[in-house]
């Protein structure tokens, strides 16, 4: 927060909604409960004169007001509407008149500043999407909120993002790539696994961008082991330039490849006839993990099981590969993925099988996951990747 002070108060609070506003230099006019449950807050600036952007003279002749609808973060689970009175005063030095600056939301921004860096933390260790999603933004805008935490937090580090600049080398080292634009445009994140930082956000990820990335460690001989998911380019790259480091197969993304070739089983499903009407909006059902499942929500999926064979045995090898992951060692791992991908080959479905060609192009990476417990490797996405960048 800005300002750990209290705004005053001045009116209309409904059913008892104080809001601790907090915001420097702005007071609340009125609070109302709007009924789809919003908080809406109207404010103006604390100051009653402002200096002229032109000459920068003192002004206190107010021109006129506008209101500008402003995003704030929310109060427990109450959405929180800043109509923020903004005032254009008057010069009568140079005759012209200016709007007052905002410095709650900056200029020409509906969010203010803490509701973007809260969703900039938020998108540090959850999917972009996901973020954007719940906040009810685009992941472009969560996207931008994400790189100014990111460059406030590598700035504090004494990191930027000087493309040839050294960077310090960890001994765990995780590798991922960060759309800053779906389709368009790729950047690579070096992440520190065991100290949980983000080193370096560089531009491309294809293999000779990584190769320069890579190339910038301080200590190439210190890294012992690289995350990543089952990309071949950062496969080579990481072959090219880090001879000596184990490769590991992030455990996420295995099981989101797995997950992704479930969710193939559930379109095949849906396109039949008895399908369309029993499976619309139930995917998720299958898509998430068991224990996320209320009781409701499993019986459901029970049922839905029952009469989908094809969905129910492909989401219990899911789940399988999930406990595979929570429960094995170095010592029975290779035996335990062994029956596992025998289950698969033996009662799988189509599209299930077919996802198993990861499993034979990456077997050893995979596998090495289990020589780095407890550290378990593997978190270069949604929770190292994007950011544990303080």
């Amino acid at each position: 927060m800005p300002s750990q002070h209290i705004i005053e108060q001045e009116a209309n609070h409904q059913e008892g909604i104080v809001v601790p506003l907090e915001l420097e230099g702005l007071r609340i006019l009125k609070q109302e409960m709007q009924p789809d449950g919003t908080i809406q807050v109207e404010v103006i600036g604390t100051n009653d004169r402002a200096n002229c952007p032109h000459c920068q003279a003192i002004c206190i002749k107010q021109h006129d007001r506008r209101k500008r609808r402003k995003r704030d973060v929310s109060l427990l689970e109450h959405r929180v509407e800043l109509v923020l009175h903004k005032r254009r005063f008057w010069c009568i030095r140079c005759h012209k008149a200016f709007t007052e600056m905002d410095r709650a939301c900056g200029k020409g921004k509906r969010t203010t500043v803490r509701l973007r860096e809260a969703i900039g933390q938020q998108a540090r260790s959850r999917p972009v999407a996901h973020v954007a999603k719940e906040y009810g933004f685009g992941p472009r805008f969560v996207q931008g909120c994400l790189q100014r935490v990111a460059g406030t937090h590598l700035a504090k580090r004494g990191l930027g993002l000087d493309q040839e600049s050294k960077i310090p080398t960890p001994r765990f080292l995780g590798i991922d790539e960060f759309a800053r634009r779906k389709g368009h445009r790729y950047d690579t994140i070096l992440c520190d696994l065991q100290g949980r930082s983000v080193l370096e956000v560089s531009a491309g990820r294809k293999k000779d961008d990584v190769v320069q990335l890579l190339e910038r460690l301080t200590d190439a001989e210190r890294v012992e082991a690289v995350s990543m998911d089952m990309s071949s380019t950062f496969r080579a790259a990481v072959h090219m330039a880090l001879p000596r480091a184990r490769i590991v197969a992030d455990h996420f993304h295995v099981i989101q490849h797995v997950s992704k070739a479930v969710g193939k089983v559930i379109t095949h499903c849906a396109k039949s006839e008895k399908g369309k009407k029993a499976l619309d909006g139930k995917r998720h059902l299958f898509l998430r993990n068991k224990e996320n499942l209320s009781a409701g929500e499993e019986a459901a999926r029970a049922t839905l099981a029952h009469a989908f064979p094809e969905i129910g045995i492909a989401w219990q090898l899911k789940e399988d590969l999930r406990t595979w992951y929570e429960t094995a060692s170095s010592c029975n791992a290779v035996t335990g993925l062994d029956t596992w991908i025998a289950a698969v080959q033996r009662q799988g479905p189509a599209q299930l099988r077919k996802a198993l060609s990861a499993f034979r192009n990456w077997r050893q990476e995979i596998v090495a996951f289990f020589d780095f417990l407890p550290v378990r490797l593997g978190s270069t996405s949604f929770r190292v990747k994007l950011g544990k960048f303080g």
